[in-house]
């Protein structure tokens, strides 16, 4: 795409001379020559003031007003500028749109897998799932897709309705409703008024709720999965009477993921094959299992809500005694889930639960590394969890260390 084109779509008035684009970038220090800066304004920062930054980089940028010193296409409104191009490039995809309070990234890596026999995809990256993030994956992914899968999240009220109701998509997803975001929103109304932007039909898991406000719109998802058993760190599913070994370990969450995304697949009408599942892998930022000298060290620190917890106790219980590491959960109210976190304890009874930092959890005692040391025995499951501003990852690396010896 060139700046010129840029501009004749967003309407806006092209300064300087012409270039095709690169990248498109809404940070000004991943800027390289050729790419494209969308000069976006928030609460408490103006990507107006990195435009020199990004030109001495050789970039481009899209600007709300003038800035001269390098090419750059002038608009009203840079972030709706930003969504109108990347709604442009997608407009004769397939778009099916997932949200939910866990599940996401793993059920739209799955639909985006098993779409890819069917023709060309594009996705959102990674968790990139707010309105800029959709945009600039789709923008730097692959031309004249055939489908576009959209994760979408969300952390106030409205969230959803600012991507899906510019894609409007064919098709959505609800994985669940949890307590993720509780704090902030209706949880609830939030996930479920992305049907007022879907063009078909909303699959999502029978949650009575949400059944309500999608009515004629609502299909609950087909159950595909017959059994389960774990082999070492090794799913093994009956799928329809076919036996599928999957890498890693898949607790019920993913595999309800599993089941949305086949769904899926049923109501667009395409085939898929128990072929096509054993390609796939869990994305690597959710519920990693490893083998850590005999221990097996798990890794669920990208978020946490009681029903994360749940899925991520469930699993593990069934591999061995479990040792819980876990940090509070930022985006619930402790008073609406304590009761709820009691029964996720009493449920499974973990052999000992550690807490980074005192006062959320009903149950455990403070993290300590050589207390932890001695709790545990090899076959053992240590689970680390907890939402990323406590820097679990450090943790995990320190634990690593420690039961390599």
């Amino acid at each position: 795409m060139k700046l010129s084109e840029v501009a004749k779509i967003v309407k806006g008035e092209l300064r300087g001379f012409d270039a095709e684009i690169k990248k498109f970038k809404a940070d000004s220090r991943e800027c390289g020559n050729g790419d494209l800066f969308f000069a976006l304004k928030g609460k408490k920062f103006d990507g107006h003031r990195f435009v020199m930054d990004v030109y001495e980089r050789g970039a481009f940028a899209v600007v709300a007003r003038e800035i001269k010193g390098g090419s750059h296409v002038v608009v009203e409104d840079v972030k709706a500028s930003l969504l109108r191009i990347a709604n442009w490039k997608v407009k004769n995809a397939f778009k099916i749109a997932i949200t939910g309070s866990n599940g996401k990234t793993t059920t739209k890596e799955i639909i985006a897998s098993l779409l890819k026999t069917h023709g060309k995809v594009c996705k959102t990256e990674g968790n990139m799932n707010t309105d800029v993030g959709v945009s600039l994956s789709i923008l730097n992914g692959p031309e004249n897709a055939k489908f576009c899968v959209l994760e979408i999240g969300a952390q106030f009220p409205g969230d959803i309705a600012k991507v899906a109701k510019v894609f409007k998509p064919d098709l959505s997803v609800i994985t669940t409703i949890g307590s993720s975001h509780s704090a902030f929103m209706d949880v609830v109304r939030e996930k479920s008024s992305i049907s007022q932007w879907t063009k078909g039909a909303v699959i999502y898991d029978g949650n009575g709720k949400i059944g309500v406000l999608l009515g004629n719109r609502g299909r609950i998802f087909t159950k595909h999965v017959d059994d389960v058993k774990y082999e070492g760190l090794t799913t093994r599913l009956v799928v329809q009477k076919n036996e599928l070994n999957l890498e890693g370990v898949w607790g019920k969450g993913q595999i309800k993921d599993l089941e949305m995304a086949l769904s899926v697949m049923d109501e667009m009408g395409l085939r898929w094959s128990i072929n096509d599942l054993k390609k796939l892998s869990l994305p690597k930022s959710r519920m990693n299992f490893e083998d850590v000298s005999g221990y097996i060290l798990v890794d669920d620190t990208y978020n946490a809500s009681p029903e994360s917890l749940y899925n991520v106790a469930e699993v593990s219980s069934k591999l061995g005694e479990t040792v819980w590491v876990l940090a509070p959960m930022e985006e619930v109210r402790l008073n609406e889930v304590s009761k709820e976190l009691v029964k996720i304890f009493n449920e499974f009874h973990p052999k000992a639960v550690f807490t980074v930092k005192d006062g959320f959890y009903p149950f455990g005692s403070p993290y300590n590394l050589e207390k932890l040391l001695v709790t545990v025995k090899r076959g053992d499951v240590i689970v680390v969890k907890g939402s990323r501003v406590h820097r679990m990852e450090e943790i995990l690396e320190e634990l690593r260390g420690a039961l390599r010896g």
